[in-house]
C-alpha cells in the first residue's frame, strides 16, 4: 500500500509526531543478550494488566518450557516470574531504536495487550516477517482512536498484525474499520483473569429471596450521603410504575448509617435497617444494607445496581462493575470516568450497562430497564463479557503455541 503523508513523516522523525499513548521510559537491560532458541516478545505497558500478564507469562512458560520470553512495559513487575522471562522497558517509539532493539533481541514472536500501538516498532516487526498478535484485555477498542491526520498510521500499522484476538463484537468491527484485516480478527471475549465476585450468604439469600418473591427490587451501592437525596427522589418517581419496588441503599460509609436514617426518616419513608435486624417485610420501601461485607448478597437479590462513581469516588474502594453484572445484575451509573473506566466500557459495549448523565435521568433509566425481559437481556450480555476471560486466555494459547511450532507465513 503506498505510505500516506502521516506516515512517511512518523518514519521520517519518530516520536516527533505525536501518537495516541505516550512512550515508556527507558530501562537499560544491562548486560542482558539474546539466548539460544525460540524468543517470545511481549509488549504489556499498562499496570492493569499486571495480573493477567503473569497469568500469560506463566502460561508461555508451562506450555513451552524450552522457549524464552522478553518483556517489555513500563516501570517494574511485581510478581513471581519464571527463569525463562527477561524484562526491559523501551526508549521511545523512533525507527532506530526498533531497529537497534529487534537486532539485539531477534524475536520470533511479538505479542500486543496494550491500549496503544508503537508504530515503528511494529512497522520494524512487520519487515522482519516476525509474526504479529494483538490481544485485548479490555483496551484493545482505545486502538482504534486517532485524529484524521494520524488515521493513516493508525490503518497501516493495525494491517501488520497476523492476528487480533477481540474481546467483544463492537471492538471486532472497531477494529476492523480502524484498519484490521477483517479475516484476522477473532472475538474471543478479553484476556483477563476470572472476575472475582464478593461472598454471599447462601442462607441469608434464600431467606430475603422468599421474603422479597416477586417484588421488584433495585439496588444503589456505595452510595455517598450527599447522592441519597437524588436517589430516593428517582425512587418515587420509579414506583409510580412499579408498586411494590424495593430499593436497597448501601452507604458508602456504614459510619454515617444514623445520617442515612435521619434523611429516611425526614422524607418519611418506611424503612428497616440491617445492622440493627430488621428485615425488608411486606410495605417497606427502602432498606438500608447498613453492614460489612455483604454487596454480594444484594447484587444477587438486585435485577438492577446504580453504581455513582462520582469525581469524588476514584479509589480502589469504589467496587469493580463487573462484579455486579457476574452476578447477574444490571449496571447503572454516572458518567465520570473512574479507576474501573475499562470494565464500564465493556460492559456499555456489551449493552450491559446504561450511562446516567445527570441524577435527574436515573428514574428513567431505571424504568427502562426494570422491565423483565429487557433486564434479562443486558443481564446475560454482562455475564457473557464477565465469563469469557478462560475463553480468551485458552484461545490464546493455542495460537502462540501455533505460532512457535511453524515457520510464519511471508507477507505481502
Amino acid at each position: 500500500m503506498p505510505l500516506s503523508p502521516a506516515l512517511i513523516a512518523y518514519r521520517l522523525f519518530g516520536n516527533q509526531v505525536s501518537y495516541s499513548g505516550s512512550a515508556s521510559t527507558d530501562t537499560d537491560a544491562g548486560s542482558l543478550t539474546r539466548p539460544p532458541g525460540q524468543l517470545v516478545w511481549l509488549h504489556a505497558p499498562q499496570a492493569v494488566d499486571r495480573a493477567v500478564v503473569l497469568e500469560l507469562l506463566s502460561l508461555i512458560a508451562d506450555e513451552q518450557p524450552d522457549v524464552w520470553i522478553l518483556l517489555t512495559t513500563e516501570g517494574e513487575v511485581v510478581g513471581e516470574m519464571s527463569d525463562q522471562v527477561m524484562f526491559q522497558t523501551i526508549r521511545a517509539d523512533r525507527p532506530s531504536d526498533a531497529k537497534n532493539f529487534h537486532d539485539r533481541w531477534r524475536p520470533d514472536i511479538s505479542i500486543w495487550l496494550t491500549d496503544h500501538l508503537l508504530p515503528a516498532f511494529i512497522h520494524e516487526t512487520a519487515d522482519r516477517k516476525i509474526p504479529l498478535i494483538l490481544f485485548d484485555s479490555g483496551a484493545a477498542y482505545q486502538t482504534t482512536k486517532s485524529n484524521w491526520f494520524l488515521s493513516g498510521i493508525t490503518r497501516s500499522t493495525l494491517r501488520k498484525f497476523d492476528a487480533v484476538l477481540s474481546g467483544d463484537e463492537a471492538t471486532s468491527l472497531a477494529l476492523i474499520s480502524a484498519g484490521a484485516l477483517q479475516s484476522n480478527v477473532k472475538t474471543t471475549g478479553a484476556l483477563e483473569l476470572s472476575v472475582s465476585t464478593p461472598p454471599c450468604n447462601e442462607a441469608e439469600w434464600a431467606n430475603l429471596s422468599e421474603m422479597l418473591a416477586t417484588r421488584p427490587v433495585w439496588l444503589a451501592a456505595t452510595i455517598r450521603l450527599s447522592s441519597l437525596e437524588s436517589i430516593l427522589a428517582a425512587h418515587i418517581q420509579a414506583t409510580r410504575r412499579a408498586h411494590r419496588l424495593l430499593l436497597i441503599v448501601v452507604p458508602f460509609d456504614n459510619s454515617e448509617s444514623e445520617k442515612f436514617q435521619e434523611i429516611l426518616t425526614d422524607k418519611g419513608f418506611l424503612f428497616a435497617t440491617r445492622s440493627l435486624g430488621e428485615e425488608p417485610e411486606v410495605g417497606i420501601q427502602v432498606y438500608l444494607a447498613d453492614t460489612e461485607e455483604e454487596l454480594g448478597l444484594w447484587y444477587r437479590l438486585a435485577p438492577v445496581s446504580f453504581l455513582s462513581q462520582s469525581e469524588t469516588e476514584k479509589s480502589q474502594e469504589v467496587p469493580d462493575p463487573l462484579e455486579a453484572a457476574a452476578l447477574g445484575s444490571v449496571v447503572l451509573h454516572g458518567p465520570e470516568p473512574c479507576v474501573h473506566e475499562i470494565s464500564y466500557q465493556r460492559l456499555a459495549r456489551a449493552g450491559a450497562s446504561r450511562v446516567v448523565t445527570h441524577m435527574g435521568e436515573l428514574a428513567h433509566a431505571l424504568e427502562a430497564v426494570l422491565a423483565p425481559d429487557r433486564a434479562a437481556v443486558m443481564a446475560h450480555a454482562g455475564w457473557q463479557i464477565t465469563s469469557s476471560g478462560a475463553e480468551a486466555m485458552d484461545a490464546a494459547r493455542q495460537i502462540i503455541s501455533r505460532y512457535l511450532d511453524t515457520e510464519p507465513e511471508v507477507k505481502e
